[in-house]
Parts: structure tokens; C-alpha cells; sequence
């Protein structure tokens, strides 16, 4: 499959990356900055642009079988960054006929919120609405194109990172009506596994599941 990796200089972008290149996947990265990726590989290509640039975009996703998607803005100034890569890459995928998207948000956007806050008093009520309430609500706006693309989207919604190895102990929910016991914490690898995992399974198209250990 000939994947297009946006976010791929970041952590878990790179990760990504590698993931990817392990399930013999054909990977184009774009990078503001190519020399920002840290590795070669025979099936990974870099291309030097930015996803809110159409232009660029469009040129990277042409040939692309799916898109995995890690940005994420890293402060939580007001920001459209998500909202505009998000219209962006809509309208990119249908004129280049890319079907599959796997997109990285957060457990607590959108129609996730109410359900993080019965399920954590402490991320749902203190540290959303303290340290992340502007990177959420341009992450709510991005969920609302994606929803609307007429894609094979997956919307993923992890907990927060941690760097430890891949646990095998994944849980992936689905269903907002309920109120369960969180873990806040999910390690990078898990998160990369799973969502490279859904470029082939068609089990959460068309869903936003919240993974956590």
C-alpha cells in the first residue's frame, strides 16, 4: 500500500514511519524540512512541503493509496492548524482518489468530551478545559470535515503518551453512552500499532475510538 504520512518529523510520526516500513508499506513522509526525518529507507520517500499548503498536499497525495495523519498543534494557542490541513486534505483526497484516512486526535474532542469528563474527573474537568480547551476545539473542527469527507476515515482518540514499549493490553471504545475507568496514559507504540493497523481493517471506519491501556 502507498501510504502518505503528515505529522512525520514528529514523534510519533516517526514512529509511524518505521512502523509502517516494517509492514512493507511504500511510505511518502512530508516534512517541512526533509533533513528533519532521520533515517533512509529504500520504500520511504520525503517530500519537503506543508499539508496547509494545498498545493503541496495535493501533489503528495497523488499516487497514495491512504493518508496517516500525527499533527497536532504543540501549545495551546488559538490555532485553526488542524481545521485547515483537515479541509485541505478533504478536498486533496477526492481529487486525487485517495479513500482511506487514519487520523490522530485525542480521547476528550468532539462528541468524546462529556465522556472523558464522567470518566476521568481529573483529564475530563481539570486538565482539558485548563491546558488543552484551544488545540481541542480546532481538533473538533477538523473531526467535523473528516466526518463529512464521504473517506474511509478513522478518527483515533488516544490518552495521553508515555514512551514505555508496545503493552499488548489495548483497550479500544466506541460507545460515548458509557462511563468507564480511564487509563491516562497510552504508550506511543500502541498508539502507532493501532493506527497502522487500520489502513487494512475496516472494524472502526467511520468510527472515533478511544484506545487506552
Amino acid at each position: 500500500m502507498n501510504v502518505l504520512v503528515l505529522g512525520a518529523n514528529g514523534a510519533v510520526g516517526q514512529n509511524v514511519i518505521v512502523e509502517l516500513l516494517k509492514a512493507n508499506h511504500e511510505v511518502t513522509a512530508m516534512a517541512r524540512n526533509a533533513g528533519s526525518i532521520p533515517f533512509q529507507h529504500p520504500r520511504l520517500t520525503v517530500v519537503e512541503g506543508t499539508p496547509t499548503n494545498r498545493g503541496y498536499l495535493e501533489f503528495a497525495l497523488a499516487g497514495q493509496d491512504a493518508v496517516l495523519s500525527t499533527l497536532g498543534a504543540r501549545t495551546n494557542k488559538k490555532t485553526t492548524l488542524r481545521t485547515d490541513v483537515a479541509r485541505n486534505l478533504v478536498s486533496g483526497m477526492r481529487k486525487q482518489h485517495v479513500r482511506r484516512l487514519v487520523w490522530l486526535d485525542a480521547a476528550g474532542v468532539g462528541s468524546s468530551k462529556k465522556f472523558v469528563q464522567r470518566s476521568s474527573f481529573l483529564f475530563g474537568r481539570i486538565i482539558m478545559p485548563l491546558f488543552l480547551n484551544h488545540m481541542y476545539n480546532d481538533a473538533a473542527s477538523a473531526d467535523s470535515l473528516i466526518e463529512d469527507s464521504g473517506c474511509e476515515w478513522i478518527i483515533v482518540r488516544p490518552m495521553s503518551f508515555t514512551n514505555n514499549a508496545k503493552s499488548e493490553k489495548l483497550t479500544v471504545l466506541t460507545d460515548m453512552s458509557l462511563t468507564v475507568r480511564l487509563g491516562l496514559r497510552i504508550s506511543r507504540a500502541d498508539v502507532v500499532a493501532f493506527m497502522v493497523e487500520q489502513l487494512t481493517k475496516d472494524d472502526y471506519v467511520g468510527k472515533m475510538p478511544i484506545i487506552h491501556a
